[in-house]
């Protein structure tokens, strides 16, 4: 948390709430969130105007007015909330702060105030996260250090050949093939664990070991639970659980609870160092 559906919802919330918004005044409580920032201050930023938001993986792109853009990643526990002076409000990411109580919280790290009472907040209860400003024109190199595989969902998505020569170079389980970045970007825990029980593979079965059959199921599989979760503004999270809405998340979190598929428990492992759900009725363990 978050992920590629709660980083997609945020960018929204920026695009919806803020684009055309000119900042007043700004707010760096924590300066050791800007990590590896070619420009070191926020302050640059006043009167200048939000022109678009952008995702690319799990990084927000804000572009302002000026050929400045500010980068966020929200790593953990990053939270972004938009509040209004009539008190409507919106809020995505981590739990925390309670998106329903009071802004600014002590995990508030940065507040912007645009014009007409609107205010962003940026929090981080584990400040793992990061902010970078830089020129506009220097986005894209930026990304390409990250070297981010093709996006989960919506436009690029890969093929099943490509998805299986990306897995096919790995001997690794594929649960963990599947959080590389480089694999697929976007993809986190809840929504693997997701895309494997529906495409019936186990977590612990080797990448490159995928038959053609299992490839066009994860193939499918991806795209739709990042849209389940997209549908939802991204996992509920109640005491660092996922909890599950319309049926969803189906398995994950969801420890001896019945699979939606055959009414097995659902079974928790450890994959490397991450929890794990599966139905090992569905998803038969490999060899």
């Amino acid at each position: 948390m978050p992920e590629l559906p709660e980083v997609e919802t945020i960018r929204r919330i920026v695009e919806r709430e803020l684009v055309g918004q000119t900042l007043e005044a700004i707010g760096l409580r924590l300066p050791k969130l800007m990590r590896a920032s070619p420009l070191p201050t926020l302050d640059v930023l006043v009167g200048r105007r939000i022109t678009a938001a952008r995702r690319r993986a799990k990084v927000l792109i804000i572009a302002w007015t000026g050929d400045l853009s500010l980068m966020i990643h929200f790593k953990l526990a990053g939270q972004l909330a938009v509040l209004h002076a009539d008190g409507s409000r919106h809020v995505a990411g981590h739990p925390v702060p309670d998106p329903t109580g009071d802004y600014p919280h002590k995990t508030t790290h940065l507040i912007a105030r645009f014009g007409r009472g609107t205010c962003l907040y940026f929090s981080d209860v584990r400040q793992f996260g990061w902010l970078r400003l830089l020129p506009t024109a220097d986005v894209e190199v930026a990304l390409a250090a990250f070297k981010f595989g093709p996006e989960g969902i919506g436009h690029g998505t890969p093929t099943p050949e490509e998805l299986g020569a990306r897995l096919a170079r790995r001997r690794i389980p594929v649960k963990l093939a599947l959080l590389n970045q480089s694999v697929v970007a976007g993809l986190g825990n809840i929504y693997v664990d997701e895309a494997l029980h529906r495409a019936k593979i186990h977590p612990l079965r080797p990448a490159n070991a995928l038959t053609d059959a299992e490839l066009d199921r994860l193939h499918e599989a991806i795209p739709w639970s990042l849209e389940r979760g997209l549908e939802q503004g991204g996992a509920r999270i109640i005491r660092q659980r996922a909890y599950p809405q319309d049926g969803f998340p189906q398995v994950h979190a969801r420890e001896n609870e019945p699979c939606p598929s055959c009414g097995s428990p659902v079974r928790k492992i450890r994959v490397g160092s991450r929890g794990t759900y599966l139905c090992p009725t569905c998803q038969p363990a490999p060899g």
